[in-house]
């Protein structure tokens, strides 16, 4: 994907950022009920842009250049093992599951960090990423993006989430999350970094 289009893709998914805004204001409940059915209406879109050719067009036309290629699947096959999520699905799958098995502080915590970080991580990287983390496509640059991008998010939370009238983590635990939640990211699997790292970030929140 040519640089400015990841651009245009990472500004994307920054505007998910209203998703952690949504639910601090909501509420668990009323989140779940906003989150859930969207998690499933997207994961349905990408069933069927595996599963029928003019559905899958269509999604190409409005979307596509703001997908990667590993984000498509070929529609011939009735495989499951051939759907493809992309960005903005599991962007809502992960948030809700985040919802779903966290308290709300840590939920929103764990996603904003990780939002932020993994953009900075993927823009620095790619344009000034040059040592790799062994045989994988990651870069010693952009994980230091991401760790200093999810301290400052941290930072900013720190005031936020008192505001909401939700308790903030600590410095030391919110750092160890933005460790953890940088390895994590700088690993190629398993899973898909976007539930993996947030999911990772928000264990370690929770737990500590």
């Amino acid at each position: 994907m040519p640089y400015r289009a990841e651009l245009r893709r990472k500004a994307l998914h920054l505007l998910a950022l209203t998703l952690p805004l949504g639910a601090a204001l909501l509420g668990k409940p009323d989140a779940l009920y906003v989150l859930v059915p969207g998690a499933l209406f997207a994961l349905t879109c990408d069933v069927l842009r595996s599963r029928s050719e003019r559905f899958a067009r269509l999604i190409r036309r409005v979307f596509g250049p703001l997908m990667r290629a590993d984000e498509w699947a070929s529609a011939s096959s009735s495989a499951l093992g051939n759907v493809r999520g992309n960005g903005a699905t599991w962007t809502l799958v992960t948030m809700a599951l985040l919802i779903f098995l966290f308290p709300v502080p840590v939920a929103v915590a764990a996603f904003s960090l990780f939002m932020i970080g993994d953009a900075a991580a993927a823009l620095v990287g790619r344009r000034w990423g040059r040592t790799t983390w062994g045989d994988g496509p990651r870069t010693v640059e952009g994980t230091a993006a991401f760790v200093g991008a999810g301290l400052a998010t941290v930072a900013l939370l720190q005031a936020a989430l008192p505001a909401a009238g939700y308790g903030a983590p600590s410095w030391g635990v919110a750092a160890g999350a933005v460790a953890a939640a940088a390895g994590a990211e700088a690993l190629p699997r398993p899973l898909n970094d976007n539930l993996r790292v947030p999911l990772v970030a928000a264990l370690v929140l929770y737990v500590a």
